[in-house]
């Protein structure tokens, strides 16, 4: 197989059926030119839209925050209230 070196630019072939741990290097400048894979790693986040145009999903600590307003929250009145 044939690679260039992007440290000195040239050009160089390794036979990549007997591959050694000395073959990570350039043969002109000794230019470590393998580099270890990074597997990905799984991450939960939220996507929305650009908050400059669409601002719901951003919390203003500014306003002040309503009680919430959950049926599984209330009390046995209010509950008894809300339903009839």
């Amino acid at each position: 197989m044939t690679f260039i070196c992007k440290k000195c630019k040239k050009a160089f072939r390794k036979d990549m059926s007997a591959y050694e741990e000395s073959d990570e290097y350039c043969p002109h400048c000794d230019n470590h030119y393998v580099i270890d894979a990074k597997t990905p790693q799984a991450v939960l986040g939220v996507e929305g839209e650009d908050a400059r145009v669409d601002n719901r999903m951003l919390k203003d600590e500014r306003v002040q925050q309503t009680k919430n307003k959950s049926l599984l929250t209330l009390d046995s009145e209010d509950l008894t209230e809300r339903i009839g």
